[in-house]
């Protein structure tokens, strides 16, 4: 399937998918843009139960990178997953995953733990192939309250995608700035590695991040 039959088949679904439960309380969805000095990117990263009471729910990280120079360097990871929570703040999640090497099935677990100021996410998961993917992602944010109109907004998110063998990509991304009525703003750093013996690449610049829905 090339990539522009796939994005056909998978921006509808996609947008089905999010409003038909989205309830009348819809949590927003974060969307963020971040411009650098090598590249760009879109990311979204969404965890939601279908309603307060249940234990099911869905979950969502999609980023796509896009190079200013060479388009052959641009990726993407569309990562959607439905979850099962086991116990408290600890789920079973089971769903799809698109990159650059293709459409593979994966499951794993998901651990979030929200407070007013700190949010915590981690999910490992394994890719459900005969020569499998492995890939661990964690985000730390921090937003303490400054005044009665803006927060300090301070995000880290790891990324590593791994064979039992080699590195396929990792990445460390961190963002600083302020955040307001669903609006968050300031400076971005990204360092990104690629391949099994990689060379650290910078990525310095501006992010702006709203909620949507």
């Amino acid at each position: 399937m090339t990539k522009l039959n796939f994005f056909k088949l998978y921006t509808p679904f996609l947008l089905v998918f999010i409003l038909f439960f989205n309830d009348v309380k819809a949590q927003p969805i974060p969307v963020e843009l971040m411009l650098g000095n090598n590249y760009g990117s879109v990311n979204i990263t969404f965890s939601k139960k279908f309603s307060p009471e249940s234990r099911f729910g869905v979950f969502l990280l999609n980023s796509v990178e896009f190079d200013y120079n060479e388009d052959y360097k641009n990726s993407l990871i569309l990562k959607n997953m439905l979850t099962l929570e086991t116990v408290k703040n600890l789920d079973v999640v089971g769903g799809l995953i698109y990159t650059n090497g293709g459409l593979s099935p994966q499951t794993g677990l998901l651990y979030t733990l929200v407070k007013e100021k700190f949010f915590f996410l981690c999910n490992p998961n394994i890719n459900i192939e005969s020569d499998p993917v492995y890939d661990i992602m964690t985000i730390l944010q921090f937003t303490p309250k400054i005044n009665d109109r803006f927060h300090l907004y301070t995000r880290l998110k790891f990324l590593n995608v791994f064979t039992a063998d080699h590195n396929i990509k990792s990445y460390q991304w961190v963002r600083l700035g302020l955040e307001t009525k669903g609006l968050s703003f300031g400076l971005a750093f990204n360092l990104d590695e690629h391949g099994p013996n990689p060379s650290v690449e910078t990525n310095f610049g501006l992010f702006v991040q709203k909620d949507i829905f």
